[in-house]
């Protein structure tokens, strides 16, 4: 039992000690990350909900308060079974992140259940207990412990070494991404407010293309999934020519292949207020239908604020491990002057691993062009 439980876990860091062998993890002394704690058949190979019941019981007694963020019905229990100390209020999607106003509310919620009780503990965990958890974990890092993490990379890099043993964290780029923003939002004393930018299209680019046979098209779609926008799709044909790929530092609009979706002549505008999920498609695969390439996150406000703009627009160049994107403007012949927000192969979930690149080329970049509209006022969120 224990040897498929290490097995589940894979490099997540146990509690080993007293008598327990769980997949649980201090991040610091009163926060815990862990894996779904489960009944039944599940509990022989994950976290046994009776056994994390009885580890915080043992060590923390009624002082801890729970943090499910599984948003998926499956993954839901008997909170009686904890005291009825959980909260069920900030779940999202496994792979994604968090919308931002959710980020804020959860660190007002945990900094309020910390005043409520000296030396209470915080224990959040998803599903496997790392993508999700530790984007929660670090943004409360963040928030509440500004004196010791006000860098959100390093701050990611802490919770990957407490949490794993290889230092793989938080790994998918639009959760990091989010880690980012927030510790950016914090460290310049921002107000989140609402902000609209006006989506005119994507622009592919890439060096040499090896790889890929196939054609693409992309849905650009709001946090509820609601699809805003659905692209035709256009053809990506193999390179000819044997020449070897880079990761050029240029300008995407210098790239070798450049493909505009949709056309100049078939501009879209289509007004994005905050979460956006751009999610691009293979059209002609061997299946005879579409399949999923790969996807990111952005948030509409860091591309409006002058002072997050000033950050995309050079905050990479000395952090390679960045997440962010590049923004960037220019005069584009077909369009005229437009704003991208580019964003790597590194930087796109589902690509991020493709270390080998045998899904696209090492030099793909994906960019989203965009107007600035002016905005109305609206509700403001501070964060402290």
């Amino acid at each position: 039992m224990n040897r498929m439980r290490k097995i589940v876990s894979k490099k997540k860091r146990r509690y080993q000690q007293d008598g327990f062998d769980l997949d649980l993890s201090y991040i610091r002394s009163n926060i815990i990350a862990m894996g779904y704690p489960a009944d039944s058949y599940e509990g022989v190979y994950r976290n046994n909900i009776y056994d994390v019941s009885r580890f915080l019981s043992s060590k923390h007694g009624d002082k801890f308060y729970i943090y499910n963020l599984c948003v998926e019905s499956e993954r839901q229990y008997d909170g009686s079974r904890f005291n009825n100390n959980v909260c069920t209020d900030f779940s999202f999607e496994d792979h994604n992140p968090p919308p931002m106003t959710m980020i804020l509310g959860f660190c007002q919620h945990v900094e309020t259940q910390l005043n409520l009780m000296t030396d209470r503990t915080i224990v959040i965990h998803c599903k496997a207990g790392k993508g999700r958890t530790g984007v929660m974990s670090c943004c409360f890092l963040l928030y509440y412990y500004r004196d010791e993490y006000n860098d959100p990379l390093q701050t990611l890099k802490f919770y990957a070494q407490q949490r794993t043993s290889n230092e793989k964290g938080v790994t998918i780029p639009s959760q990091r991404r989010y880690v980012e923003y927030f510790g950016h939002l914090l460290n310049y004393q921002l107000l989140y407010t609402p902000k609209q930018i006006v989506f005119i299209g994507l622009l592919i680019t890439y060096e040499q293309n090896q790889i890929l046979n196939s054609s693409i098209s992309y849905t650009l779609s709001s946090y509820d999934h609601r699809i805003q926008y659905q692209s035709f799709e256009i053809p990506l044909e193999r390179d000819t020519s044997v020449h070897q790929d880079f990761i050029g530092n240029y300008s995407v609009l210098n790239a070798a292949h450049k493909y505009f979706i949709p056309s100049s002549n078939q501009q879209c505008q289509i007004p994005l207020e905050e979460d956006v999920l751009i999610e691009i498609y293979l059209t002609k695969t061997r299946r005879g239908k579409p399949e999923k390439l790969c996807q990111f996150w952005f948030n509409t406000f860091f591309l409006v604020d002058s002072k997050m703009q000033f950050i995309l627009s050079n905050y990479n160049e000395n952090h390679p491990d960045s997440n962010l994107g590049v923004l960037s403007s220019c005069l584009i012949p077909e369009f005229g002057h437009k704003h991208l927000y580019t964003m790597t192969k590194n930087d796109i979930d589902g690509l991020h691993k493709d270390k080998i690149h045998r899904l696209v080329p090492a030099s793909f970049a994906v960019s989203v062009l965009f107007d600035y509209i002016p905005t109305s006022p609206s509700t403001c969120i501070r964060a402290n």
